[in-house]
């Protein structure tokens, strides 16, 4: 019983010695932990801001009955574990940073007499301080973020803050602590495996190991350089060009050839301009340059390889963080003309649904759906279609598959009809004319062209012209889809001898509630229409709302990733080569070179690694936002503008604390 008192208490000082050993280290090492920390710490509030939505959507009083709101959530939970995939490479990166700087200090304490699984339990207990640190910060910065996204929800969705109140997400809270809890595990076993393969000999001497590179041949950097332009004006080219056809295809293709491109960029560009450097030898021996250049031929190969990542990262993010809510602003242009009617019904023509087709409105009656329970303002009317009256008769171009789409047609007295549902003046053809209505803004510049060359419109045996001011902005159907080919106004008599297209039955509810949604909802099921499809206003500004929602906050969502990830690599990259250099710093001090010289030149090295990436990364970035933009027809050029300066403000703040933080923390191991 004695000997187990004495092994329990040795057990007890034994803990007590790492938990103040591991609280010592991470206290004397925090400005080392600092990116580490600061890295960790915006995953997780970027983790836990982007899976707590579902909780945004009820903050907000939000109701979502077809769960298209949850779809989006759902999304963005999936992808959080690409998210995840991410950030466990970026710690396993930042750690065995962390753990090269501790060599020696591991070293000391394998002679002073811990043995590695003693090594191991101090580096998990550090590793654990830092990451449950981190963890609760990241959630505590995450839940305050979360509300500010709650605000940006509303403002993208259009809707009031009155029924907005304070919410908490323990499914988020949840997920981070169970992925982040995974992700330090793996963080633990590499310690372990790493300190495993590591002797005694070289934890003493951990030092630098010189890269051995030789001087390089200078026609081959050339060469490579010559062939890294052609690679990335390919590139830009196959965006350009090819997205018109086959946007995905260019994309894919083209931003491989800029991958390939920036790879070959900088495995030449370092080399080529260490040797123009060399060879101006006036500057060469000016002040310390000579140590600068040494600094960037010392690392070409690994540097070349580490920039071409960044640059890459930084595309990606630049891309991303623009093009998301690029497009949910674009799936948003002209919304309001979206939803003219409280709700909408259409019906397609099928194969052996005879009854319907031929009184689709009684069809509807006789399934046991009423119109007349919800509204006494309606319109049933049938939309046309021929060969002769195509999407190019409008647009000019006959080349492409969408040019031979058929344009709807309606007749004018059903169209009067559908725009007294609005309260709009109803439109006046002379014999012999005909008009064009769009809904959407993507429309507006192609029918101004139209009209100041309009054309003839033959259908059948008839030929009309466009009516003097004959483009007229009204939405004529409720619909989630903003795009459109326009619609062709023509007499009623001339409108019914076409092919019927679809019949359409637009409504407005007698009074307002939202008793009359779900009573409809209701209705609509039991009635069990077959080729019928129902678009309530409510439910299209849902549907709507939900696609903005997730391409907004997926591209920001991914592109702040892979924002984090480059900034990080590259931080702690330079944070390394800082390290390795102290002796070579401490020997220009010896030889009486001023910290101030010396600053100037870590100055200079660090804007060269942190801005060669960011210029090519923006060059890349706007060749693609432009390539993809001018698809983005309708869109005003000043939403187009903040959407660029917001994705711009983000990643350059982000970018430039770690910049900040590379260069006090490498003036600091450099003790300058």
């Amino acid at each position: 019983m004695l000997s187990n008192r004495k092994r329990c208490k040795s057990q007890s000082s034994l803990h007590g010695f790492f938990r103040k050993l591991s609280s010592k280290n991470v206290k004397k090492s925090a400005k080392d932990y600092f990116i580490y920390f600061f890295t960790l710490m915006l995953s997780v509030c970027l983790f836990y801001s982007f899976n707590s939505i579902s909780t945004q959507f009820a903050s907000l009083g939000l109701e979502d009955p077809l769960s298209y709101l949850a779809f989006s959530s759902t999304v963005l939970t999936v992808f959080s574990v690409l998210v995840c995939i991410i950030m466990g490479a970026l710690v396993v990166y930042a750690n065995r940073f962390l753990l090269r700087r501790r060599k020696r200090e591991m070293g000391t304490y394998a002679v002073l007499g811990l043995e590695r699984r003693d090594l191991n339990r101090l580096l998990m207990r550090e590793t654990l301080q830092i990451g449950v640190l981190s963890l609760l910060s990241g959630i505590a910065l995450g839940i305050f973020a979360a509300q500010l996204l709650s605000l940006a929800t509303a403002r993208l969705i259009g809707i009031s803050l009155a029924n907005y109140h304070f919410m908490i997400s323990g499914k988020a809270i949840i997920l981070s602590i169970l992925f982040f809890g995974v992700l330090f595990f793996f963080v633990h076993l590499f310690n372990v495996r790493e300190l495993k393969k590591m002797t005694l000999l070289e934890m003493l001497h951990a030092g630098k190991r010189n890269e051995t590179v030789g001087e390089g041949k200078s026609g081959f950097s050339v060469l490579l350089g010559i062939i890294s332009v052609l690679f990335i004006l390919g590139g830009y080219g196959i965006v350009f060009v090819m997205s018109e056809k086959d946007t995905f295809r260019a994309l894919a293709l083209g931003g491989l050839l800029l991958i390939v491109g920036t790879v070959c960029f900088f495995r030449a560009a370092l080399t080529i301009s260490t040797g123009l450097m060399k060879k101006n030898k006036r500057r060469y021996y000016r002040g310390i340059r000579i140590f600068t250049t040494s600094q960037f031929s010392s690392r070409l190969k690994t540097e070349g390889s580490s920039l071409a990542m960044t640059a890459v990262l930084l595309f990606l993010s630049f891309s991303l963080t623009i093009l998301g809510p690029g497009l949910g602003k674009f799936v948003m242009n002209g919304i309001e003309n979206a939803v003219p009617y409280d709700g909408t019904i259409f019906y397609a023509p099928m194969a052996g649904n005879k009854e319907a087709g031929d009184d689709p409105l009684g069809y509807l009656s006789q399934s046991g759906f009423h119109i007349d329970e919800f509204s006494d303002e309606y319109a049933d009317f049938w939309t046309y279609k021929s060969s002769e009256a195509t999407a190019g008769f409008l647009t000019g171009k006959e080349g492409g598959e969408s040019d031979k789409i058929p344009l709807t047609v309606l007749g004018l007295e059903d169209y009067n009809r559908l725009l007294a549902l609005q309260n709009q003046p109803p439109v006046q053809l002379a014999e012999g004319e005909y008009a064009v209505s769009y809904a959407f803004p993507a429309m507006e510049e192609v029918l101004k062209a139209f009209q100041q060359e309009p054309q003839p419109l033959k259908l059948g045996d008839s030929t009309l012209t466009l009516a003097e001011d004959g483009i007229f902005h009204y939405g004529w159907e409720n619909t989630n889809i903003l795009a459109e080919q326009g619609t062709l106004i023509v007499p009623q008599s001339l409108a019914e001898s076409l092919t019927p297209q679809r019949w359409f039955l637009n409504f407005n509810f007698t009074r307002e509630g939202d008793d009359l949604n779900l009573k409809l909802h209701d209705r609509w099921v039991d009635a069990g229409l077959n080729g019928y499809v129902m678009w309530p206003r409510e439910e299209v500004l849902v549907s709507l709302s939900s696609d903005n929602l997730l391409v907004t906050y997926l591209g920001i969502y991914l592109g702040i990733t892979f924002l984090i990830t480059s900034g990080a690599v590259l931080a702690l990259r330079q944070l390394s080569q800082s390290s390795d250099n102290t002796e070579r710093y401490g020997i220009l001090k010896k030889l009486g070179v001023s910290k101030r010289d010396m600053r100037r030149s870590l100055r200079k090295q660090l804007r060269v690694y942190f801005g060669l990436p960011l210029v090519l990364a923006v060059l890349h970035s706007a060749v693609t936002v432009l390539a993809i933009f001018r698809y983005f027809e309708g869109l005003q050029l000043t939403v187009m503008v903040s959407v660029i300066g917001f994705g711009a403000l983000v990643i350059l703040s982000v970018y430039g604390v770690y910049f900040i933080a590379t260069y006090l923390g490498s003036r600091r191991i450099l003790e300058l």
